[in-house]
């Protein structure tokens, strides 16, 4: 018998996502997967899933959904009310839906995304590794797609469990700090822009997506940006376009590029971009590559419970 979640009413972008599908950028794939990696893993944890297990990505507001059966969930990230005939049910513990219960999710209060993990996670195929969506390809998770009215999304049988109610997550979600360290063409730009781009504030684009968060802020003269040949973009990177303003490079950016790049944000903080929503203001720390590896370390030792 196949257990699904339907969908009665989409959110503003529900997306199957897991961890991505690491690997394959030297063949013109994208990373892809969850934005906001450390807040799914947490979701799953909370269920005694694997890290990796798919969950329902919600940005900005969710939207409405029913199960086929008793089964539990957990919410992480940002948050975003949610209820199940009209009582709020908590986030960052498991909670029961049964069967024929809708769960309706507003939109956030804070960030940008919330996970959904539900017990034994969902079941979708696998397309190189991955079940996570990759909307440009139209490739991955359900359909390519963001889920719809009346999809149908298959999740695994759920079992008895003792839930590890004891684990604790200290995240910093904190976006108006987001630590960064000098990218490949530091060099190329003068010493005042450089001190600019780690002191002054930049402000979220609305013309923001999954692909790359476009940031306002500090400018440079268009005849002081030098072209480099087009290389490798990594996940992270901070372009500085011919007209001045800086993009990062997000979970399905393209996999070159030919924009010099001033920074590259850390790992241990890529989760805080995944936040960051249109409107929002931030400030990058310069850091060492040796102080970045350390807080990579530290944040991979949290999910280690």
């Amino acid at each position: 018998m196949v257990l699904n979640l339907t969908v009665i009413k989409p959110g503003f972008q529900d997306l199957v996502q897991d961890l991505g599908r690491d690997g394959y950028t030297h063949l013109g794939i994208s990373p892809t997967g969850a934005a906001d990696k450390a807040s799914m893993k947490i979701a799953n944890l909370l269920l005694g899933n694997n890290v990796n297990d798919p969950v329902i990505e919600i940005t900005l507001f969710g939207g409405s959904y029913s199960f086929d059966c008793k089964t539990t969930v957990c919410f992480a990230g940002s948050h975003f009310p949610a209820s199940i005939k009209g009582k709020e049910i908590p986030f960052l513990k498991p909670v029961t839906v049964k069967q024929g219960d809708i769960l309706t999710i507003s939109g956030s209060t804070s960030g940008a995304r919330c996970y959904l993990a539900i017990q034994n996670g969902f079941n979708v195929a696998k397309l190189l590794e991955s079940s996570s969506t990759h909307l440009m390809s139209k490739s991955g998770g359900y359909r390519g797609r963001n889920l719809e009215l009346n999809d149908k999304i298959p999740f695994n049988k759920p079992e008895k469990r003792q839930f590890p109610l004891d684990l604790k997550f200290a995240i910093n979600y904190d976006r108006s700090v987001i630590r960064a360290t000098p990218g490949l063409q530091y060099n190329l730009f003068d010493k005042p822009y450089q001190k600019l781009f780690f002191g002054k504030e930049f402000t979220v684009s609305h013309q923001s997506n999954r692909m790359g968060i476009r940031i306002n802020g500090p400018k440079l003269q268009k005849n002081t940006i030098q072209d480099i040949i087009t290389e490798g973009l990594p996940l992270g990177a901070v372009q500085v376009t011919g007209s001045g303003d800086s993009i990062i490079t997000f979970v399905d950016h393209q996999t070159t590029g030919g924009y010099p790049k001033i920074a590259n944000v850390i790992a241990a903080d890529m989760h805080k971009v995944g936040q960051l929503r249109p409107g929002d203001s931030f400030t990058f720390e310069h850091i060492t590559m040796d102080k970045a590896e350390s807080l990579y370390q530290e944040h991979k030792a949290i999910f280690k419970q």
